[in-house]
């Protein structure tokens, strides 16, 4: 029997949790199916591992560079009008698939297909609803400019019925998400499926800087990385002088200059690292202590399972999903003043400090990339028609 088809789409592979998620689907499927990866970035294989921990086989995976508009040479470049393009071209693609999956956000491909859900940027009034900082750019505010450009976007558009009516597996990255869908968008019966996380331990007898904080993630506005600087920031005035590792690319766009513009008077205790591989980034994380994280919305927080994984102890927002990756409310927080009173608190308490370093790592195990493919290849099977003629679980 021949192997089936499969069409895994991603619109841009950049650096992010995204990209994680379809290279690690691309692992699940890639000895049991004739996969094909459509993506309208260049493909480095080799690069691509290295950042991910994945072993996925050139040979065994066809490559289709999807199409981008003229001057879109990264995601975020027209975004709404080029993964609208991106889409046209599945659509298209979609006929000559046994099963088509969408490794980052819903692709209507025409037919019933798997939808993997990353986040709400796909839609325009969760943008406005859930990102605080929607409107800082002027080209994201309710202007002429703006209906004109969100016009073209549906110019572009495939035309296609509501998401929870298209016969869709959708497969969401947290409860948190599943809620969402189910509010805004009527899919009452979509499945959690956490994203895969890398789980190294970090070695034993390592030496942790005691007031070492690290962050982890892409330099963008709805990170909220300002809002880290002013808790840290009052952290220290407050007499703890915490140190703080910025693990991330800062990049030559207009927030990347701006942040780091932002960062500058305060390098005698914020490091910007730029981006790290795999292995450089678990070395580093081996020696703090603590972990902060700021994003309000985030629907999973792949960064907040690594960095807790490796040891350190992370604070996060009590909304979105990095609650449920980090579910003590100690370590949990609504306002600034909170955040700031309960890391001084476990400042204070080096054995409560000790716990939450013993427990965590421990609970992160069922975000294991393992853990994703088995899920993820038994989904398949269940979606298919006939679980003989689809890919069959290792």
């Amino acid at each position: 029997m021949n192997a089936p088809s499969l069409l895994v789409a991603h619109p841009w592979m950049a650096r992010g949790g995204s990209e994680a998620t379809a290279m690690w689907t691309l692992q699940a499927l890639q000895e049991d199916c004739e996969v094909t990866f459509v993506t309208s970035s260049t493909v480095d294989w080799e690069e691509l591992n290295r950042a991910y921990g994945t072993t996925v086989k050139p040979d065994l995976i066809r490559v289709l560079r999807g199409p981008a508009l003229p001057t879109v040479n990264n995601p975020l470049r027209f975004s709404h009008l080029q993964v609208r393009y991106f889409e046209r071209y599945c659509h298209r693609l979609a006929r000559d698939y046994d099963l088509c999956v969408s490794a980052y956000n819903p692709i209507h491909f025409g037919k019933p297909a798997i939808q993997i859900i990353g986040d709400f940027s796909f839609s325009e009034e969760m943008r406005k609803r859930l990102y605080i900082h929607g409107e800082e750019k002027f080209q994201h505010r309710e202007n002429l400019l703006r209906k004109l450009y969100l016009a073209a976007g549906s110019l572009l558009e495939v035309k296609q019925p509501p998401l929870r009516e298209r016969g869709d597996l959708i497969l969401a990255n947290s409860d948190w998400s599943a809620a969402q869908l189910e509010s805004h968008f009527g899919v009452s019966d979509a499945k959690v499926l956490y994203p895969p996380v890398i789980l190294p331990r970090a070695p034993a007898g390592i030496a942790r800087d005691p007031l070492g904080f690290a962050c982890l993630g892409r330099v963008v506005p709805e990170k909220e990385l300002e809002r880290i600087l002013r808790i840290l920031g009052r952290v220290r005035e407050s007499g703890r002088p915490v140190t703080l590792q910025l693990i991330g690319n800062l990049d030559e766009s207009d927030y990347g200059r701006s942040f780091a513009a932002a960062i500058a008077p305060h390098r005698d205790w914020v490091t910007p690292t730029g981006f790290l591989d795999l292995e450089a980034k678990q070395n580093l994380l081996a020696r703090q202590t603590y972990a902060i994280h700021a994003c309000r919305i985030e629907a999973f927080g792949i960064a907040v399972a690594e960095m807790a994984a490796m040891g350190c102890v992370p604070f996060v927002p009590d909304t979105g999903g990095a609650g449920e990756i980090v579910f003590f409310p100690e370590l949990q927080f609504g306002s600034d003043d909170e955040a700031v009173a309960k890391i001084l608190a476990l400042l204070a308490d080096p054995e409560r400090t000790g716990y939450f370093r013993e427990k965590l790592p421990a609970r992160m195990e069922r975000f294991a990339p393992t853990n994703f493919m088995t899920q993820l290849r038994k989904v398949v099977l269940e979606f298919s028609d006939s679980g003989d003629e689809v890919c069959q679980s290792n």
